[in-house]
Order: C-alpha cells, then structure tokens, then sequence
C-alpha cells in the first residue's frame, strides 16, 4: 500500500494527510489522505492541476509544471 509521501512542489511542505483507518486502507490503497487538492476541467472530465491550499501553489498533473 502506498504511504502518498509527497511533497509541494512550490514549498516543500509534506502533503500527506491523516491516516486512514486500517479498515479502510485497503478500499484506499493507501494508508494516509493527502492534502492536495485535485483541479478539474469539465470538458477534459478529469483532474488537470493539483493545488496546495497552504502556499497556493499549483502544479500540473503529468508534468509537474508549476503555475503561479
């Protein structure tokens, strides 16, 4: 399972969440949430950017592009 250690691109801050409890993680693959926040595009119907509401930093999905 996956532990979602990640951090933002713009300030370096540690993005993992609060833990999942352990009857959870299974249905997650994952044993904590993650701060992040996915940006969607309507049309595209998929998330495009995730964002980091602390700094407000922005990043690209695939690329990792930063914005702003």
């Amino acid at each position: 399972m996956k532990n979602n250690k990640e951090n933002c691109p713009h300030c370096n801050a540690d993005l993992q969440g609060e833990p999942i409890l352990k009857k959870h993680q299974g249905s997650y693959n994952a044993t904590h949430f993650t701060r992040k926040i996915g940006i969607s595009d309507i049309e595209k119907d998929r998330i495009v950017k995730w964002k980091y509401p602390d700094c407000e930093g922005e990043w690209g999905v695939m690329s990792h592009t930063k914005y702003k």
